[in-house]
Protein backbone atom coordinates (compact mmCIF):
# COMPACT_ATOMS: atom_id res chain seq x y z
CA UNK A 1 0.00 0.00 0.00
CA UNK A 2 1.30 3.41 -0.83
CA UNK A 3 2.11 5.49 2.05
CA UNK A 4 0.72 9.21 1.99
CA UNK A 5 3.14 11.42 0.78
CA UNK A 6 3.45 9.14 -1.97
CA UNK A 7 0.07 9.75 -3.25
CA UNK A 8 -0.14 13.49 -2.34
CA UNK A 9 3.06 13.55 -4.52
CA UNK A 10 1.56 11.91 -7.64
CA UNK A 11 -1.80 13.96 -7.17
CA UNK A 12 0.53 16.92 -6.81
CA UNK A 13 2.30 16.02 -10.04
CA UNK A 14 -1.31 15.76 -12.03
CA UNK A 15 -2.54 18.71 -11.02
CA UNK A 16 0.67 20.59 -12.12
CA UNK A 17 0.51 18.72 -15.57
CA UNK A 18 -3.64 19.81 -15.65
CA UNK A 19 -2.21 23.20 -14.73
CA UNK A 20 0.54 23.58 -17.76
CA UNK A 21 -2.48 22.75 -19.90
CA UNK A 22 -4.55 24.70 -19.00
CA UNK A 23 -2.27 27.85 -19.21
CA UNK A 24 -1.13 26.41 -23.00
CA UNK A 25 -4.71 26.04 -23.69
CA UNK A 26 -5.47 29.83 -22.72
CA UNK A 27 -2.25 31.21 -23.92
CA UNK A 28 -2.87 30.18 -27.20
CA UNK A 29 -6.33 31.02 -27.32
CA UNK A 30 -5.35 34.49 -26.50
CA UNK A 31 -2.66 34.49 -28.82
CA UNK A 32 -5.06 33.61 -32.03
CA UNK A 33 -7.46 36.07 -30.42
CA UNK A 34 -4.60 39.04 -31.39
CA UNK A 35 -3.21 37.16 -34.14
CA UNK A 36 -6.87 37.65 -35.95
CA UNK A 37 -7.97 40.63 -34.33
CA UNK A 38 -4.88 42.59 -35.28
CA UNK A 39 -2.81 40.83 -37.18
CA UNK A 40 -4.16 38.78 -39.51
CA UNK A 41 -3.82 39.93 -43.12
CA UNK A 42 -7.93 40.38 -43.01
CA UNK A 43 -7.66 42.21 -39.87
CA UNK A 44 -8.43 45.55 -41.59
CA UNK A 45 -11.52 44.55 -43.05
CA UNK A 46 -14.81 45.86 -41.60
CA UNK A 47 -17.07 43.01 -39.71
CA UNK A 48 -18.22 41.77 -36.75
CA UNK A 49 -15.50 40.84 -34.58
CA UNK A 50 -16.41 37.52 -33.28
CA UNK A 51 -17.03 36.44 -37.07
CA UNK A 52 -13.23 37.52 -37.49
CA UNK A 53 -12.45 35.39 -34.39
CA UNK A 54 -13.96 32.12 -35.03
CA UNK A 55 -16.00 30.17 -37.24
CA UNK A 56 -18.52 29.16 -34.48
CA UNK A 57 -19.93 32.35 -35.52
CA UNK A 58 -21.32 30.65 -39.29
CA UNK A 59 -21.79 27.22 -37.46
CA UNK A 60 -24.21 29.17 -35.27
CA UNK A 61 -26.64 30.50 -37.69
CA UNK A 62 -26.52 27.69 -40.49
CA UNK A 63 -26.70 24.83 -37.51
CA UNK A 64 -28.44 26.70 -34.69
CA UNK A 65 -30.86 28.42 -35.97
CA UNK A 66 -31.48 26.26 -39.65
CA UNK A 67 -29.80 27.97 -42.46
CA UNK A 68 -29.80 31.58 -41.75
CA UNK A 69 -26.16 32.82 -42.29
CA UNK A 70 -27.03 33.56 -46.09
CA UNK A 71 -29.52 36.01 -44.63
CA UNK A 72 -27.43 37.45 -42.24
CA UNK A 73 -24.95 38.30 -44.24
CA UNK A 74 -27.59 40.53 -46.11
CA UNK A 75 -27.79 42.05 -42.90
CA UNK A 76 -23.99 42.81 -42.39
CA UNK A 77 -23.60 44.05 -45.55
CA UNK A 78 -26.26 46.59 -44.53
CA UNK A 79 -23.92 47.81 -41.28
CA UNK A 80 -20.80 47.20 -42.67
CA UNK A 81 -20.71 47.89 -47.02
CA UNK A 82 -19.84 45.53 -49.88
CA UNK A 83 -17.14 44.16 -48.78
CA UNK A 84 -17.11 42.33 -45.15
CA UNK A 85 -15.07 39.73 -43.50
CA UNK A 86 -17.22 36.52 -42.78
CA UNK A 87 -15.87 34.62 -41.06
CA UNK A 88 -11.30 34.36 -40.22
CA UNK A 89 -11.03 33.44 -43.47
CA UNK A 90 -12.92 34.84 -45.54
CA UNK A 91 -14.06 37.96 -47.59
CA UNK A 92 -17.82 38.28 -49.21
CA UNK A 93 -18.53 41.32 -51.37
CA UNK A 94 -22.20 42.57 -52.54
CA UNK A 95 -21.11 44.14 -55.67
CA UNK A 96 -23.08 43.08 -59.21
CA UNK A 97 -20.94 45.29 -61.15
CA UNK A 98 -17.57 43.22 -59.90
CA UNK A 99 -19.27 39.75 -60.57
CA UNK A 100 -18.46 39.12 -63.95
CA UNK A 101 -14.72 40.28 -63.46
CA UNK A 102 -13.82 37.86 -60.48
CA UNK A 103 -15.97 35.29 -62.07
CA UNK A 104 -13.64 35.06 -65.44
CA UNK A 105 -12.60 32.13 -67.44
CA UNK A 106 -9.27 33.22 -67.41
CA UNK A 107 -8.56 33.85 -63.80
CA UNK A 108 -8.07 29.83 -62.67
CA UNK A 109 -10.09 30.15 -59.56
CA UNK A 110 -9.43 27.58 -57.01
CA UNK A 111 -12.81 26.72 -54.74
CA UNK A 112 -12.79 26.55 -50.87
CA UNK A 113 -12.43 22.78 -50.20
CA UNK A 114 -14.06 23.01 -46.96
CA UNK A 115 -17.22 25.01 -48.20
CA UNK A 116 -18.07 23.18 -51.18
CA UNK A 117 -17.89 19.78 -49.33
CA UNK A 118 -21.28 19.86 -47.87
CA UNK A 119 -22.62 17.00 -49.95
CA UNK A 120 -19.76 14.68 -48.96
CA UNK A 121 -18.78 14.41 -52.17
CA UNK A 122 -15.16 16.16 -52.94
CA UNK A 123 -14.56 14.70 -55.86
CA UNK A 124 -17.14 15.92 -57.61
CA UNK A 125 -16.33 17.61 -60.73
CA UNK A 126 -18.25 20.70 -59.03
CA UNK A 127 -16.79 20.19 -55.89
CA UNK A 128 -12.94 19.76 -57.18
CA UNK A 129 -11.04 22.54 -55.44
CA UNK A 130 -8.07 22.37 -57.71
CA UNK A 131 -8.62 24.74 -60.68
CA UNK A 132 -6.32 22.52 -63.10
CA UNK A 133 -7.86 19.43 -62.00
CA UNK A 134 -11.30 20.18 -62.66
CA UNK A 135 -10.49 21.60 -66.24
CA UNK A 136 -9.34 18.26 -66.54
CA UNK A 137 -12.84 16.60 -64.97
CA UNK A 138 -14.99 18.91 -66.17
CA UNK A 139 -13.76 18.17 -70.00
CA UNK A 140 -14.23 14.54 -70.13
CA UNK A 141 -17.74 15.20 -68.76
CA UNK A 142 -18.31 18.25 -71.28
CA UNK A 143 -19.55 16.22 -74.45
CA UNK A 144 -21.95 14.60 -72.53
CA UNK A 145 -24.06 17.90 -71.99
CA UNK A 146 -23.58 19.31 -75.45
CA UNK A 147 -26.66 19.81 -77.22
CA UNK A 148 -27.98 17.42 -79.82
CA UNK A 149 -31.17 16.43 -81.75
CA UNK A 150 -30.86 12.97 -79.87
CA UNK A 151 -31.30 15.24 -76.65
CA UNK A 152 -33.96 17.22 -77.65
CA UNK A 153 -35.74 13.86 -78.54
CA UNK A 154 -35.47 12.76 -75.55
CA UNK A 155 -36.42 15.84 -73.66
CA UNK A 156 -39.60 15.83 -75.75
CA UNK A 157 -40.35 12.02 -75.03
CA UNK A 158 -40.44 12.51 -71.38
CA UNK A 159 -42.78 15.79 -71.78
CA UNK A 160 -45.02 13.51 -73.85
CA UNK A 161 -44.93 10.90 -70.81
CA UNK A 162 -45.49 13.80 -68.48
CA UNK A 163 -48.38 15.55 -70.29
CA UNK A 164 -49.85 11.74 -70.89
CA UNK A 165 -49.32 11.16 -67.15
CA UNK A 166 -51.46 14.00 -65.49
CA UNK A 167 -54.15 13.64 -68.84
CA UNK A 168 -54.46 9.62 -67.20
CA UNK A 169 -54.54 11.12 -63.29
CA UNK A 170 -57.00 13.46 -64.35
CA UNK A 171 -59.08 11.17 -66.06
CA UNK A 172 -59.33 8.81 -63.44
CA UNK A 173 -59.30 10.88 -60.32
CA UNK A 174 -61.22 14.43 -61.63
CA UNK A 175 -60.65 17.34 -59.70
CA UNK A 176 -58.11 16.01 -57.58
CA UNK A 177 -55.16 18.33 -56.83
CA UNK A 178 -51.78 17.05 -57.86
CA UNK A 179 -48.73 18.62 -56.17
CA UNK A 180 -46.95 19.82 -58.97
CA UNK A 181 -43.59 20.42 -57.63
CA UNK A 182 -43.35 16.56 -56.79
CA UNK A 183 -44.21 16.54 -60.51
CA UNK A 184 -42.10 18.51 -61.91
CA UNK A 185 -39.14 17.23 -59.81
CA UNK A 186 -39.95 13.64 -60.97
CA UNK A 187 -39.83 15.00 -64.74
CA UNK A 188 -36.17 16.27 -64.27
CA UNK A 189 -35.17 13.01 -62.91
CA UNK A 190 -36.75 11.41 -65.74
CA UNK A 191 -34.63 13.98 -68.11
CA UNK A 192 -31.33 13.63 -66.46
CA UNK A 193 -31.35 10.06 -65.91
CA UNK A 194 -32.44 9.81 -69.47
CA UNK A 195 -29.78 11.66 -70.85
CA UNK A 196 -26.93 10.46 -68.79
CA UNK A 197 -27.65 6.95 -67.51
CA UNK A 198 -28.25 3.41 -69.58
CA UNK A 199 -31.85 3.56 -67.10
CA UNK A 200 -33.83 6.21 -66.56
CA UNK A 201 -35.63 6.89 -63.29
CA UNK A 202 -38.86 6.84 -65.14
CA UNK A 203 -40.43 8.29 -62.31
CA UNK A 204 -43.53 10.25 -64.10
CA UNK A 205 -44.75 6.45 -65.60
CA UNK A 206 -43.95 5.73 -61.81
CA UNK A 207 -45.01 7.77 -59.47
CA UNK A 208 -45.22 5.37 -56.47
CA UNK A 209 -41.20 4.53 -56.94
CA UNK A 210 -40.55 8.26 -56.50
CA UNK A 211 -38.63 9.83 -54.14
CA UNK A 212 -40.58 12.28 -51.77
CA UNK A 213 -39.05 15.31 -53.08
CA UNK A 214 -40.47 17.73 -51.01
CA UNK A 215 -39.49 16.25 -47.53
CA UNK A 216 -35.78 14.63 -49.02
CA UNK A 217 -34.80 18.32 -50.22
CA UNK A 218 -35.77 19.72 -46.46
CA UNK A 219 -34.16 16.80 -44.67
CA UNK A 220 -30.84 17.19 -47.27
CA UNK A 221 -30.90 21.24 -46.92
CA UNK A 222 -30.47 20.48 -42.72
CA UNK A 223 -27.73 17.57 -43.58
CA UNK A 224 -25.68 19.56 -45.74
CA UNK A 225 -25.21 22.46 -43.53
CA UNK A 226 -23.84 19.99 -40.48
CA UNK A 227 -22.09 18.05 -42.72
CA UNK A 228 -20.00 21.04 -43.80
CA UNK A 229 -19.26 22.24 -40.56
CA UNK A 230 -18.64 18.94 -38.78
CA UNK A 231 -17.87 16.45 -41.53
CA UNK A 232 -18.48 12.66 -41.95
CA UNK A 233 -22.37 13.03 -41.43
CA UNK A 234 -23.27 11.23 -44.66
CA UNK A 235 -20.40 9.07 -44.99
CA UNK A 236 -21.58 7.60 -41.27
CA UNK A 237 -25.33 7.53 -42.31
CA UNK A 238 -24.22 5.66 -45.50
CA UNK A 239 -22.95 3.06 -43.86
CA UNK A 240 -25.59 2.18 -41.22
CA UNK A 241 -28.36 -0.26 -42.12
CA UNK A 242 -31.11 1.54 -43.91
CA UNK A 243 -34.04 0.93 -41.10
CA UNK A 244 -31.76 3.07 -38.42
CA UNK A 245 -31.32 5.82 -41.08
CA UNK A 246 -35.63 6.01 -41.84
CA UNK A 247 -34.98 6.56 -37.36
CA UNK A 248 -31.87 8.87 -36.97
CA UNK A 249 -32.62 10.80 -40.45
CA UNK A 250 -36.08 10.09 -41.60
CA UNK A 251 -37.30 7.97 -44.44
CA UNK A 252 -36.20 10.78 -47.38
CA UNK A 253 -32.61 10.34 -46.56
CA UNK A 254 -33.12 6.46 -46.72
CA UNK A 255 -34.98 6.75 -49.96
CA UNK A 256 -31.89 8.73 -51.41
CA UNK A 257 -29.43 6.16 -50.42
CA UNK A 258 -31.73 3.34 -52.35
CA UNK A 259 -30.99 5.71 -55.47
CA UNK A 260 -27.41 5.76 -55.13
CA UNK A 261 -27.08 2.38 -54.75
CA UNK A 262 -29.27 2.10 -57.57
CA UNK A 263 -26.47 4.11 -59.46
CA UNK A 264 -23.70 2.12 -58.29
CA UNK A 265 -25.69 -0.81 -59.57
CA UNK A 266 -25.18 0.76 -63.46
CA UNK A 267 -21.70 1.73 -62.90
CA UNK A 268 -20.29 -1.64 -62.36
CA UNK A 269 -22.60 -3.10 -65.15
CA UNK A 270 -21.49 -0.51 -67.24
CA UNK A 271 -17.56 -1.44 -66.15
CA UNK A 272 -18.23 -5.45 -66.71
CA UNK A 273 -19.64 -4.16 -70.74
CA UNK A 274 -17.56 -3.57 -73.27
CA UNK A 275 -16.87 -0.18 -73.74
CA UNK A 276 -17.83 1.29 -77.18
CA UNK A 277 -17.60 4.48 -78.28
CA UNK A 278 -20.92 6.17 -79.91
CA UNK A 279 -21.16 6.73 -83.64
CA UNK A 280 -19.93 10.36 -84.67
CA UNK A 281 -22.61 13.39 -84.18
CA UNK A 282 -24.13 11.21 -81.55
CA UNK A 283 -24.55 12.07 -77.62
CA UNK A 284 -23.02 9.68 -75.02
CA UNK A 285 -26.28 8.59 -73.13
CA UNK A 286 -24.33 6.17 -71.26
CA UNK A 287 -22.00 8.88 -68.94
CA UNK A 288 -20.71 5.93 -66.88
CA UNK A 289 -19.36 4.28 -70.51
CA UNK A 290 -18.37 7.68 -71.29
CA UNK A 291 -16.59 8.27 -68.22
CA UNK A 292 -14.36 4.84 -68.46
CA UNK A 293 -13.16 5.83 -72.25
CA UNK A 294 -12.37 9.56 -71.40
CA UNK A 295 -9.16 10.11 -70.78
CA UNK A 296 -8.94 10.78 -66.86
CA UNK A 297 -6.72 8.61 -65.05
CA UNK A 298 -7.23 5.50 -63.65
CA UNK A 299 -8.02 6.90 -60.02
CA UNK A 300 -10.70 8.79 -61.34
CA UNK A 301 -12.50 6.05 -63.02
CA UNK A 302 -13.00 3.86 -59.53
CA UNK A 303 -16.62 3.26 -58.89
CA UNK A 304 -16.08 5.15 -55.60
CA UNK A 305 -15.10 8.51 -57.88
CA UNK A 306 -17.71 7.62 -60.94
CA UNK A 307 -20.65 7.52 -57.76
CA UNK A 308 -19.80 11.20 -56.33
CA UNK A 309 -19.60 13.00 -60.03
CA UNK A 310 -23.05 10.98 -61.61
CA UNK A 311 -24.50 11.55 -57.79
CA UNK A 312 -23.63 15.38 -58.19
CA UNK A 313 -24.89 15.78 -61.96
CA UNK A 314 -28.24 14.20 -61.33
CA UNK A 315 -29.13 15.55 -57.48
CA UNK A 316 -28.03 19.34 -59.25
CA UNK A 317 -29.85 18.24 -62.75
CA UNK A 318 -33.47 17.24 -60.88
CA UNK A 319 -33.28 19.51 -57.87
CA UNK A 320 -32.20 23.07 -59.43
CA UNK A 321 -34.39 22.31 -63.00
CA UNK A 322 -37.49 20.99 -60.93
CA UNK A 323 -37.14 24.20 -58.09
CA UNK A 324 -37.29 26.49 -61.39
CA UNK A 325 -39.98 24.94 -62.91
CA UNK A 326 -42.12 24.89 -59.89
CA UNK A 327 -41.07 28.88 -59.17
CA UNK A 328 -42.10 29.77 -63.06
CA UNK A 329 -45.38 27.83 -62.82
CA UNK A 330 -46.92 29.51 -59.43
CA UNK A 331 -45.72 33.08 -60.51
CA UNK A 332 -47.39 32.30 -63.85
CA UNK A 333 -50.58 31.08 -61.85
CA UNK A 334 -50.78 34.23 -59.85
CA UNK A 335 -49.95 36.53 -62.99
CA UNK A 336 -53.08 35.66 -65.16
CA UNK A 337 -51.78 38.08 -67.50
CA UNK A 338 -48.34 37.08 -68.07
CA UNK A 339 -50.02 33.44 -68.29
CA UNK A 340 -52.27 34.68 -71.13
CA UNK A 341 -49.58 36.47 -73.46
CA UNK A 342 -47.54 33.45 -73.08
CA UNK A 343 -50.30 30.99 -74.39
CA UNK A 344 -50.51 33.29 -77.17
CA UNK A 345 -47.48 33.47 -78.00
CA UNK A 346 -47.35 29.71 -78.15
CA UNK A 347 -50.81 29.77 -79.73
CA UNK A 348 -49.40 31.99 -82.35
CA UNK A 349 -46.19 29.69 -83.03
CA UNK A 350 -48.33 26.42 -82.76
CA UNK A 351 -50.03 27.84 -85.52
CA UNK A 352 -46.92 28.75 -88.07
CA UNK A 353 -46.14 25.18 -87.08
CA UNK A 354 -46.59 23.35 -91.20
CA UNK A 355 -49.25 20.46 -90.47
CA UNK A 356 -46.64 18.58 -92.60
CA UNK A 357 -43.88 18.10 -89.25
CA UNK A 358 -46.76 15.82 -87.89
CA UNK A 359 -45.50 17.31 -84.09
CA UNK A 360 -47.73 18.35 -80.99
CA UNK A 361 -44.99 19.52 -79.30
CA UNK A 362 -43.15 22.94 -80.41
CA UNK A 363 -39.48 21.86 -81.12
CA UNK A 364 -36.92 23.54 -79.10
CA UNK A 365 -35.53 25.75 -81.86
CA UNK A 366 -38.68 27.46 -83.08
CA UNK A 367 -39.45 28.31 -78.94
CA UNK A 368 -35.94 29.18 -78.55
CA UNK A 369 -36.33 31.75 -81.92
CA UNK A 370 -39.64 32.70 -81.90
CA UNK A 371 -40.54 33.04 -78.93
CA UNK A 372 -39.54 35.70 -76.27
CA UNK A 373 -41.73 35.75 -73.88
CA UNK A 374 -41.52 31.96 -73.09
CA UNK A 375 -38.00 32.97 -72.80
CA UNK A 376 -38.67 35.74 -70.91
CA UNK A 377 -40.80 33.51 -68.38
CA UNK A 378 -38.00 30.95 -68.09
CA UNK A 379 -35.32 33.86 -67.16
CA UNK A 380 -37.46 35.20 -65.02
CA UNK A 381 -38.00 31.91 -63.03
CA UNK A 382 -34.45 30.83 -63.14
CA UNK A 383 -33.84 34.62 -60.96
CA UNK A 384 -36.14 33.97 -58.65
CA UNK A 385 -35.22 30.53 -58.18
CA UNK A 386 -31.68 30.79 -56.57
CA UNK A 387 -30.94 30.23 -53.14
CA UNK A 388 -28.70 32.57 -51.23
CA UNK A 389 -25.68 30.18 -51.50
CA UNK A 390 -22.22 31.94 -51.85
CA UNK A 391 -19.65 30.96 -54.21
CA UNK A 392 -16.41 30.87 -52.55
CA UNK A 393 -13.02 31.18 -54.50
CA UNK A 394 -9.07 31.43 -54.11
CA UNK A 395 -6.90 33.49 -56.29
CA UNK A 396 -3.64 31.48 -55.40
CA UNK A 397 -1.60 33.33 -57.93
CA UNK A 398 -1.99 36.74 -57.60
CA UNK A 399 -3.75 39.58 -55.28
CA UNK A 400 -7.31 40.69 -56.19
CA UNK A 401 -7.99 44.41 -56.41
CA UNK A 402 -11.31 45.53 -55.25
CA UNK A 403 -12.13 49.28 -54.58
CA UNK A 404 -9.47 50.26 -52.26
CA UNK A 405 -8.24 47.18 -51.21
CA UNK A 406 -5.78 45.04 -52.48
CA UNK A 407 -6.60 41.74 -51.26
CA UNK A 408 -3.82 38.87 -50.57
CA UNK A 409 -3.46 36.44 -52.89
CA UNK A 410 -4.80 32.67 -51.11
CA UNK A 411 -7.52 34.45 -49.78
CA UNK A 412 -11.00 32.75 -49.91
CA UNK A 413 -13.37 35.69 -51.51
CA UNK A 414 -16.84 34.74 -52.25
CA UNK A 415 -20.38 36.14 -53.60
CA UNK A 416 -23.85 35.46 -54.46
CA UNK A 417 -26.07 35.26 -57.32
CA UNK A 418 -28.89 36.14 -55.13
CA UNK A 419 -27.35 39.60 -54.69
CA UNK A 420 -27.05 39.85 -58.57
CA UNK A 421 -30.38 38.76 -59.14
CA UNK A 422 -32.27 40.91 -56.42
CA UNK A 423 -30.60 44.00 -56.94
CA UNK A 424 -33.10 46.54 -56.75
CA UNK A 425 -30.57 48.95 -59.04
CA UNK A 426 -30.70 46.57 -61.61
CA UNK A 427 -34.10 44.77 -61.37
CA UNK A 428 -36.67 47.26 -60.20
CA UNK A 429 -39.36 45.54 -57.63
CA UNK A 430 -36.99 42.41 -57.85
CA UNK A 431 -38.86 40.10 -55.85
CA UNK A 432 -41.63 40.33 -58.39
CA UNK A 433 -42.49 38.05 -61.08
CA UNK A 434 -41.96 40.77 -64.55
CA UNK A 435 -41.00 38.55 -67.68
CA UNK A 436 -41.40 42.03 -69.61
CA UNK A 437 -38.70 43.56 -68.05
CA UNK A 438 -36.70 40.89 -70.00
CA UNK A 439 -37.75 41.99 -73.11
CA UNK A 440 -36.70 45.58 -75.16
CA UNK A 441 -39.03 46.44 -78.11
CA UNK A 442 -40.11 43.41 -78.50
CA UNK A 443 -36.50 41.95 -78.10
CA UNK A 444 -34.10 40.90 -75.62
CA UNK A 445 -32.79 43.48 -73.15
CA UNK A 446 -29.14 42.59 -73.72
CA UNK A 447 -28.32 45.17 -70.72
CA UNK A 448 -29.94 42.44 -68.33
CA UNK A 449 -28.00 40.04 -69.97
CA UNK A 450 -24.37 40.49 -68.11
CA UNK A 451 -26.55 40.13 -64.90
CA UNK A 452 -28.15 36.93 -65.51
CA UNK A 453 -26.14 34.25 -64.02
CA UNK A 454 -28.20 31.58 -63.02
CA UNK A 455 -25.45 29.42 -63.78
CA UNK A 456 -22.24 30.87 -62.36
CA UNK A 457 -19.73 32.09 -64.64
CA UNK A 458 -16.38 31.53 -66.00
CA UNK A 459 -14.37 27.99 -66.26
CA UNK A 460 -16.61 26.81 -62.85
CA UNK A 461 -20.12 27.78 -64.64
CA UNK A 462 -22.56 25.10 -64.51
CA UNK A 463 -21.49 22.16 -67.51
CA UNK A 464 -25.14 21.48 -68.04
CA UNK A 465 -26.56 24.89 -68.87
CA UNK A 466 -27.74 23.85 -72.27
CA UNK A 467 -29.51 20.89 -71.42
CA UNK A 468 -31.31 22.68 -68.40
CA UNK A 469 -32.30 25.88 -70.66
CA UNK A 470 -34.30 23.38 -73.09
CA UNK A 471 -35.81 20.96 -70.61
CA UNK A 472 -37.21 24.53 -69.14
Amino acid sequence: MLSPEINSTTVGTNDSFVTVLLLIAIGYLIIMTLYRLYFHPLARYPGPKLAALTGWYETYFDCVRGGQFSQHIDKLHLEYGNIIRINPRELHIRDPGFFDRFYTSSSKLDKDPWYYNFAGIPRSTFATSSAALHRQRRSAIAKAFASSSETSERIETYTYRLIDSLQRHHGIAPGKPVRMSDVFWMHASDVVTGCMMPRGSNYVDNPGSAPQYGPLYKTLANFVLWNRHFGHVFRILSCMPRFIVEKVAAAPFAEALVMQDGFVSQIIEASKKPLTHPPPGTQHANLPNHLHLSVLPLSDKTTARLLEEISMIIGAGTEAVGAALSITAYHLLCAPSALSKLQSELSAAAAALPTAAGKKMLPYSMLRENCPYLTACIKEGLRLSQESNRLPRINRHSATIYGGYVIPKDTIISMSLRDVHLDPSIFPSPHAFIPERWLAGGGPHHRLEDYFVPFGRGSRACVGRALAMEEL
